[in-house]
């Protein structure tokens, strides 16, 4: 009676799993823009540095709070809140975005308003502040930006003045599910 029991339930698991399967697309269509992602306040990972400078205010000051990607003109505007935008004359904020496996990097200095993104072509890319309310927004023409959907990966770190890569401080999150830039 149990192994009969048992092996009912597991046909009726079986129909339901295979109904599922059918009823669900082969792959999830990409997201349009725009696309729209915060971040937990206080969740900076900071890295021993060697000293006390920069400060773990300043190290602290590229915690994300909000990320969108938005469409505008002939081109995205990436645009990021951080904690807030601070002047140092040992270290530089960078924001990036990475798209797919290597088909897209931004990165953005809004302290320098400078930024550079590698995809279908390498551009200078315009860098805008507000430095009351921390957000950065970088403007990336269509002929730089990658073409299919992909996982979005957005950072914010602080670096040795033009150095590179996260030296004292780093906050990352991941845009859910996969986005297309064009």
């Amino acid at each position: 009676m149990i192994l009969r029991a048992t092996a009912l339930l597991a046909g009726t698991a079986l129909v339901a799993a295979l109904a599922l399967a059918a009823a669900a697309p082969a792959h999830a269509r990409a997201a349009d823009l725009p696309v729209r992602a915060s971040d937990p306040a206080g969740d900076v990972v900071v890295f021993d540095g060697g000293g006390t400078k920069p400060t773990t205010g300043q190290r602290t000051s590229i915690d994300l709070r909000s990320f969108s990607a938005v469409e505008r003109g002939d081109g995205v505007r990436f645009s990021f809140t951080i904690a807030r935008i601070v002047a140092g004359r040992t270290f530089d904020q960078v924001v990036a975005v990475s798209f797919g496996r290597d088909a897209f990097q931004l990165l953005a200095n809004p302290q320098q308003k400078k930024g550079t993104a590698v995809g279908a072509a390498i551009c200078s890319v315009d860098v805008s502040t507000t430095r009351a309310t921390g957000t950065v927004r970088v403007d990336v023409p269509d002929r730089c930006l990658p073409d299919g959907a992909g996982v979005l990966r957005v950072s914010a770190y602080l670096q040795k003045k033009n150095g590179s890569g996260p030296g004292f401080s780093e906050d990352t999150l991941r845009v859910p599910g996969q986005v297309s830039l064009h």
